[in-house]
């Protein structure tokens, strides 16, 4: 069973009360994303994946949280690309900003594309998103099936079997 914290509840509630009716398209992405589809992760801030024009109208609509300015974000990831026996380092790119709801972290990313070592980067990451109702809120989260591509061609395996636990689970209660 997994269990959300009460602050990424209340904090993805807020949001989701700011953005509904809004005809911006996002998503919960990140681990809490893959908490929301029963993935045993530890998320540690939220996470929404949206467009360039979404980063914007989701600033606008974040004022009263004091988010910091958009930025083109480009950072390494922590953990690197294991690629035919290799280890090549990852990086991802978007339009970003953060802010706070209490003490939760958001991170909010438009335009997102990922680049292993010196490659090219990759296309902007599209999606149609999965729903999931949190307290009668029907909450957009990036696929599981989008993840699972993501990870298996970075060779994260460990991931990739999370995913796969999570979705047998899913089918045995659905």
């Amino acid at each position: 069973m997994i269990i959300i914290k009460k602050a990424f509840i209340d904090s993805i509630l807020t949001i989701y009360k700011k953005l509904k009716d809004s005809g911006i398209g996002w998503a919960v992405g990140g681990d809490l994303g893959e908490e929301m589809l029963r993935v045993e992760v530890e998320p540690d801030s939220i996470e929404i994946l949206t467009d360039k024009e979404g980063v914007k109208k989701i600033f606008k609509r974040m004022g009263e949280y004091d988010p910091k300015e958009i930025k083109i974000l480009e950072q390494r990831l922590s953990r690197n690309a294991s690629i035919m026996g290799k280890d090549y380092p990852i990086y991802v790119r978007s339009h970003h900003f953060e802010f706070y709801i209490d003490t939760v972290k958001v991170k909010v990313h438009g335009d997102l594309q990922f680049k292993v070592d010196d490659w090219d980067w990759g296309d902007v990451l599209e999606f149609n998103p999965d729903y999931v109702y949190v307290v009668g809120a029907k909450i957009p989260v990036v696929p599981l099936s989008v993840k699972h591509e993501l990870y298996q061609s970075l060779g994260w395996n460990d991931r990739v079997e999370k995913i796969k636990q999570a979705t047998s689970i899913s089918r045995k209660i659905g």
